[in-house]
């Protein structure tokens, strides 16, 4: 049973035991993979299940995708096993969540997916390549990030940013920042759709702006 909100830098939701054994330890099936996670101690939403796939679906063949806070490696399982991209990268600053997601990868045999361990702002400098695709679905602050995706979007790349909206906010306030973050970087874009992702709150929303550098 879930115990209070989402705390601390890395989003963890407490839970408490209600019956049966006491782990919080789990396989999490969706889109033909498998997932293995705690629940106490990685963030991860099963609500976002449809919201993996739509992204999936929108993933051409031979792209270079890179996932921001990529958690226990979800978002790269999806693409790895549902299209034909040629790489997948995933960042994530959590060392128990990167741990899940390297036995994730092995678990589900990916062989185009590559996690890392640590701060985005730190380690996407240090790839030295571009992509077709950034996704940034981190729980809250993803607007933070939106320079270090710009440097690193190829042109006519899609970025796909992540925000938590009250339902009186969509979808201005998540496009604005997009706008603003764009017109700092000197970056033109294209808003292609906002979408809802969800309900975390009565009228409040997650959602997802997708939008192309050009």
């Amino acid at each position: 049973k879930k115990k209070g909100v989402h705390t601390g830098e890395f989003r963890i939701q407490h839970v408490s035991y209600l019956a049966g054994k006491r782990t919080k330890e789990t396989i999490h099936k969706e889109n033909g993979i498998m997932v293995k996670l705690d629940i106490g101690k990685c963030y991860f939403s099963p609500r976002l299940v449809t919201e993996r796939k739509r992204v999936a679906e929108l993933v051409k063949q031979g792209e270079e995708v890179l996932v921001m806070f990529s958690g226990v490696g979800v978002y790269c399982l999806v693409f790895a096993k549902n299209t034909k991209a040629k790489e997948i990268i995933g960042i994530e600053k959590n060392p128990i969540a990167h741990a899940y997601a390297e036995e994730n990868v092995a678990l589900n045999k990916a062989r185009n997916v590559q996690v890392l361990c640590g701060d985005v702002r730190k380690v996407v400098p240090k790839l030295k390549k571009a992509f077709d695709r950034i996704l940034m679905p981190l729980p809250m602050g993803a607007e933070s990030f939106l320079d270090v995706a710009l440097s690193v979007i190829k042109r006519k790349g899609i970025i796909h940013f992540y925000d938590f909206l009250h339902e009186t906010e969509f979808p201005h306030v998540a496009e604005e920042k997009v706008l603003k973050a764009c017109k700092q970087a000197g970056r033109k874009c294209k808003i292609l759709q906002t979408v809802k992702c969800g309900n975390y709150a009565p009228r409040r929303w997650r959602v997802c702006v997708d939008f192309m550098v050009i």
